[in-house]
C-alpha cells in the first residue's frame, strides 16, 4: 500500500466531535489506521496489523478530549518555544491549529501549503494526535524510533547473566579504548558496538544452561532465567557504556610517568594510579542525583547521542515485522549486519592498502613543495581546507558524529570551525605572536628557536628555576592554540549566562525540588511529573539522593588521603575548589549536552584558577584538572545513563549498581592496558610513529600542564599574551547579545504587534538556529591537532541523512540510520582491532604510492619557518620574558 498522509477517516456524522466519538470499538480500526500514518508506521505485509505500540495511541486518542487536547498542546507549545530539537514545522503547525481554534486565520501567510485548520473535524483530530504524542509517548521522532509508549512487565530484568556478560565485555571495552587512546585518529569499542556482541553472547547462554535453580520467598532463582532479553541486553550495554570513554586520569600518569614528559617514577606505582582513578571516577556519581531534575526528567532532554543505542537495541531483540518502507522491506537485524560486513571489509582498504583514502590530501599533491598550499589545504599539519578530504568512516565521523547528531549541531559546529580556521590563518600570516616561527595547527609548545619546548631545561627537582628559565626561553603557543585558548576562556561565561538565561524556568524547577528531596527525604523523585516515560518509572523502586550523598563524603575523605600521602604538591583546599567549580557549571553544561550531544569540559577553567593561585605546582595543576574534568564527565555520565534507564523503563536502582561496579572494572582494566602502553609499545608518542601512536591527548594534557603549572598564567597572560584575558568578557556579552537578539526582543515585538507574531517567530526560528556555545565549543574542539578535513565529511553525511533522508523519507530514517551509524562503527572498531594486531603491531606495511604519497610533501613533513633574527631566538630577550 502507499505510504503517504491520507486525509482523516472519521465516523459517519462529520460534525461528531472526534473526543467524544461514543462507541469506541466500532471506530477503533479506521483510528488505528489514521494514527498508525501519522506515526509512520505501515502495516504487516503478512497480516496487515500493527504493532502493540499503534494500538496503544489510538486507545489513548480515542479516549482523549477536545478540550483535554487543547490544554495539553498550548503548554507543550510553550515548553518547547526555545527547543532545538523539536522541528519548526511541528511548532508552526501546532500554532496553526491553536490559532484556528480561536478564530485567527494565518493560512495566508503560507506559501502553496495545505490548510486543514478551519475545517473543525480535522483540527480536531491532529489537535488530539499531538496531545496524544505529548501524553502518551513523545512528541519526537527520534525518540519514538528507539522506545515504546507501553512497559512489558512479565521479562528479565536483572540477572546474574547481566553481571557476567556485562563485566567480560566492560573488560573487552575498556582493553581496546584505552589501548588506542594515543592514536589518532582513534579507535574505539563504543557501547552500540558491543551490543552485536553481546547479543550472541546471551543468546548462548540461554540455549546453553540448564535450567537449575531453587524458590526462595516466592522468587525462582535459576541458572537459566530464561529467553535473553531486550532489558537484559541494555543493563549489558549500559554497563559497557562506562568503559566508552577512558578515565581521564590515564593521561595524568602517563605524562608524569615517561620520560619524553615529567619522568617521575613513583607515579607509575599501583597505590597512586588506583586511588587516583577511584576518586576522580566516583566522586561524580556524588553530585549525578542532581542532574535527574534538570536532564533525566524533562522531556526536552533528549541527550540524542543515546538514541542509537536502544536503536541496535531493538534491531537486535525486537521481534522483526515484515513491512516494506519506502520500498525496504530488510529487517533492521539483516541491514545491521549487511553494513557491518561491509564496514568491516572496506576500513582494510584506507587503513591498510591504500592509506591515502584515509588522509585524501590530493591537493598537495599538485604541487608537494608548496607551503601556502600545505598550509591551506594540508590533512596532517594544515589546516584541512579540502572539499574531498576523506574516503574513510572513520575520519568522517573523527570531529562530529553525523548521523547521531541533530542537523543545526552539526551544521553550527562545522560552520565554528570553517570560520575559526580563517581566523588562524589571519593570526599566522600576520605573525601576530610570533607565530610564523611555530608550525600553524600544532599542540605542541616551542621556544624561541622553533623547536618543541623542552621543560625539563627550566626546573630543578620538579620546580621552575627562574634562572634556568632566563636562559632558556618561554614558551610559545602556535596560531591555531591561541584561538583554541581564547575561544575557552570566552566559552566559560557564554555557556553560564547563555543557559541561564534559555533556561533559567527548569533550572529554577529542579533547584526547589531538590531542596524538597533534602527537606523530605521519603519525598518521591517524580512527583509533579506528568511524562509519559516518568508515569511508567514510578512503579519502580527509586535511588534515594543520599546515596549519592554519602558517595560524594566518602570519595572527598579518600582524596584528602590521596593528596596528603602522595608528593603531590596539592592543598587540600584545591579539592573544594574543584567541587565548587563543577556544582556551579555542572547544570548548564549538563543542559546543553541533553540538548545538542555535545559535552563541555571544566579542564582549562581549573588550568587557570589553580594556575595563578599555586605558580610552578604543575602536579596540583594535573589533579585539579582531573577532579574537575572527570566529576563532571562522570556525572553527565550517570545522568546520561539515567536517561537511557528512562526511555528503556528500566529500575533505576539496578543502573545505579551496575555502573558502579562497571566503572571499577573499567578503571581497572585501563590502568593494566596503561601499564603495558608505558613500558611496551614502540616509540609512543613519536610524532611520526609508524602506528599512528603520537598520543595527540597527552601532548596537549602536557603543554598546558607546562603553561599552567610550571611557569603559571601569570606570567603568560599578563605579559606574553595579555589579549586573551579579555576573552571572558566578550563571552558573557556575546551570551546576553544572542539571548536579546534570540529571546527577549522577539518576545517584545510579538507583544507590542501580536497581528505580526508569525513573522516575528519565523525571525526568531532563523536567529535560534546558530547556538553560540556551539559555535564557540568549535573553535575549541576543531584545531591542534585536528582540522577541517576531520569535519567536512561529516557535514555531508550529516547533510544527507538528517537533511535529506529525514525530510523526504522519516519512515525510513526512524528505521535504518541509527542502524547504519553503529554498524559502521562495529565494523571500523573490529577491524582496526584485527589489522593493527595481525600486520601492523609487527610492521608488515606495504610500501607504494597509494600509501607513500601522503607523506611525500611538506603536509607531512612539516613547513620550514622563516629565517631566525640575527640574535638567533624570535621575540624578547632574556631581561624581557615574561
Amino acid at each position: 500500500m502507499s505510504f503517504e498522509k491520507e486525509k482523516p477517516v472519521v465516523t459517519d456524522e462529520k460534525d461528531t466531535a472526534v473526543g467524544e466519538v461514543h462507541d469506541v470499538c466500532e471506530v477503533q480500526p479506521h483510528i488505528m489506521d489514521w494514527i498508525a500514518r501519522q506515526l509512520g508506521i505501515p502495516p504487516n505485509d503478512i497480516d496487515g496489523t500493527y504493532p502493540p505500540e499503534v494500538a496503544f495511541m489510538a486507545e489513548k486518542f480515542s479516549e482523549m478530549t477536545e478540550s483535554e487536547a487543547v490544554e495539553i498542546c498550548t503548554k507543550a507549545l510553550h515548553s518547547h518555544r526555545v527547543d532545538p530539537n523539536f522541528k519548526d514545522a511541528y511548532k508552526d503547525q501546532l500554532a496553526d491549529l491553536l490559532d484556528a481554534l480561536n478564530g485567527t486565520n494565518y493560512s495566508d501567510e503560507k506559501d502553496d501549503l495545505e490548510s486543514p485548520y478551519n475545517d473543525p473535524v480535522e483540527r480536531a483530530m491532529l489537535l488530539k494526535y499531538w496531545a496524544t504524542l505529548f501524553n502518551w509517548w513523545s512528541p519526537y521522532p527520534e525518540v519514538r524510533a528507539v522506545t515504546d509508549p507501553i512497559d512489558e512487565d512479565n521479562t528479565t530484568v536483572m540477572t546474574w547473566r547481566v553481571i557476567l556478560l556485562g563485566t567480560i565485555w566492560v573488560a573487552v571495552s575498556a582493553f581496546v579504548n584505552q589501548f588506542f587512546e594515543p592514536r589518532l585518529p582513534g579507535i574505539s569499542l563504543s557501547a552500540s558496538v558491543v551490543q552485536l556482541l553481546l547479543y550472541p553472547s546471551g543468546r548462548l547462554l540461554q540455549y546453553c544452561l540448564p535450567d537449575w535453580g531453587l524458590t526462595f520467598r516466592g522468587n525462582r532463582y535459576t541458572l537459566n532465567p530464561g529467553r535473553w532479553s531486550q532489558k537484559e541486553q541494555l543493563l549489558c550495554t549500559i554497563m559497557v557504556n562506562c568503559a566508552a570513554g577512558t578515565p581521564y586520569v590515564t593521561s595524568n600518569i602517563f605524562v608524569q610517568y615517561m620520560p619524553m614528559f615529567y619522568n617521575q617514577s613513583w607515579a607509575g606505582g599501583f597505590g597512586y594510579s588506583f586511588l587516583l582513578m577511584l576518586v576522580t571516577q566516583f566522586m561524580g556519581f556524588g553530585l549525578a542525583g542532581l542532574l535527574r531534575r534538570v536532564a533525566v526528567y524533562p522531556i526536552m532532554s533528549m541527550w540524542p547521542t543515546i538514541l542509537p543505542t536502544l536503536a541496535v537495541n531493538k534491531a537486535l531483540l525486537a521481534p522483526n515485522r515484515r513491512e516494506s518502507i519506502n520500498g525496504w522491506t530488510l529487517s533492521r537485524y539483516t541491514f545491521f549486519f549487511i553494513v557491518f560486513i561491509g564496514s568491516f571489509l572496506y576500513f582494510w582498504v584506507p587503513n591498510y592498502l591504500w592509506q591515502a583514502f584515509s588522509t585524501w590530501n590530493w591537493m598537495t599533491w599538485i604541487a608537494p613543495n608548496n607551503a601556502d598550499l600545505a598550509i591551506v589545504t594540508g590533512s596532517f599539519g594544515g589546516m584541512g581546507y579540502n572539499p574531498i578530504p576523506t574516503f574513510d568512516w572513520n575520519m568522517i565521523t573523527g570531529g562530529i558524529s553525523p548521523i547521531l547528531m541533530p542537523l543545526y549541531t552539526s551544521i553550527n559546529f562545522v560552520g565554528g570551525v570553517f570560520v575559526s580556521g580563517l581566523v588562524i590563518m589571519a593570526i599566522y600570516y600576520t605573525n601576530n605572536n610570533y607565530t610564523r616561527w611555530i608550525p600553524i595547527n600544532t599542540n605542541e609548545l616551542y621556544d624561541n628557536t622553533g623547536n618543541p619546548f623542552d621543560v625539563k631545561k627550566i626546573l630543578t627537582n620538579f620546580v621552575f628555576d627562574d634562572e634556568k628559565y632566563r636562559k632558556y626561553s618561554p614558551p610559545y603557543y602556535s596560531a591555531a592554540n591561541l584561538v583554541t585558548y581564547g575561544a575557552f576562556f570566552a566559552m566559560y561565561p557564554m555557556s553560564f549566562v547563555y543557559s541561564i538565561l534559555c533556561h533559567y524556568e527548569t533550572m529554577g524547577v529542579a533547584l526547589k525540588d531538590t531542596w524538597k528531596s533534602l527537606r523530605y527525604i521519603h519525598r518521591s523523585n517524580f512527583e509533579g511529573l506528568e511524562d509519559p516515560f516518568s508515569r511508567i518509572q514510578r512503579k519502580h523502586k527509586e535511588v534515594p539522593d543520599w546515596w549519592f550523598y554519602c558517595i560524594l563524603l566518602i570519595m572527598f575523605g579518600l582524596s584528602i588521603a590521596l593528596v596528603e600521602h602522595w608528593p603531590t604538591d596539592t592543598p587540600v583546599w584545591v579539592i573544594v575548589l574543584c567541587l565548587g567549580l563543577v556544582v556551579i557549571f555542572l547544570f548548564p553544561f549538563t543542559i546543553f549536552a541533553s540538548l545538542t550531544g555535545v559535552s563541555l569540559t571544566l579542564n582549562v577553567l581549573a588550568e587557570l584558577i589553580v594556575g595563578y593561585a599555586l605558580p610552578g605546582k604543575f602536579q596540583a595543576l594535573n589533579t585539579a584538572k582531573a577532579l574537575t574534568v572527570q566529576i563532571a564527565g562522570q556525572a553527565q555520565n550517570y545522568a546520561s545513563d539515567q536517561k537511557l534507564t528512562h526511555y528503556a523503563h528500566l529500575p533505576p536502582r539496578s543502573i545505579f549498581s551496575c555502573q558502579l561496579w562497571a566503572t571499577l572494572v573499567n578503571g581497572l582494566v585501563c590502568l593494566g592496558v596503561l601499564q603495558f602502553q608505558m613500558h611496551d609499545v614502540k616509540d609512543i608518542c613519536d610524532p611520526h610513529n609508524k602506528l599512528k601512536f603520537t598520543c595527540p591527548g597527552e601532548t596537549t594534557f602536557f603543554s598546558a600542564s607546562v603553561i599552567w603549572g610550571v611557569i603559571g598564567p601569570k606570567r603568560i597572560f599578563d605579559h606574553q599574551y595579555p589579549a586573551l584575558k579579555w576573552m571572558f568578557l566578550l563571552g558573557a556579552g556575546l551570551a546576553m547579545c544572542f539571548w536579546a537578539a534570540q529571546i527577549l526582543i522577539p518576545n517584545l515585538l510579538m507583544k507590542k504587534y501580536p497581528i505580526k507574531t508569525r513573522k516575528i517567530q519565523k525571525i526568531q526560528r532563523m536567529l535560534l538556529s546558530v547556538n553560540p556555545i556551539l559555535v564557540v565549543n568549535a573553535f575549541i574542539a576543531g584545531w591542534a591537532p585536528t582540522n577541517l578535513s576531520y569535519f567536512t565529511g561529516g557535514l555531508y553525511v550529516a547533510l544527507l541523512f538528517n537533511g535529506y533522508i529525514k525530510n523526504r523519507f522519516l519512515a525510513w530514517w526512524r528505521k535504518y540510520a541509527y542502524v547504519f551509524s553503529a554498524a559502521m562503527d562495529t565494523g571500523i572498531a573490529l577491524s582496526g582491532i584485527i589489522i593493527f594486531f595481525a600486520v601492523q603491531y609487527n610492521d608488515y606495511s606495504i610500501s607504494w604510492w597509494g600509501n607513500n604519497v601522503i607523506a611525500e610533501g611538506l603536509d607531512y613533513n612539516g613547513v620550514p619557518p622563516p629565517p631566525l633574527p640575527d640574535v638567533g631566538y624570535f621575540g624578547p630577550g632574556p631581561d624581557h620574558y615574561p
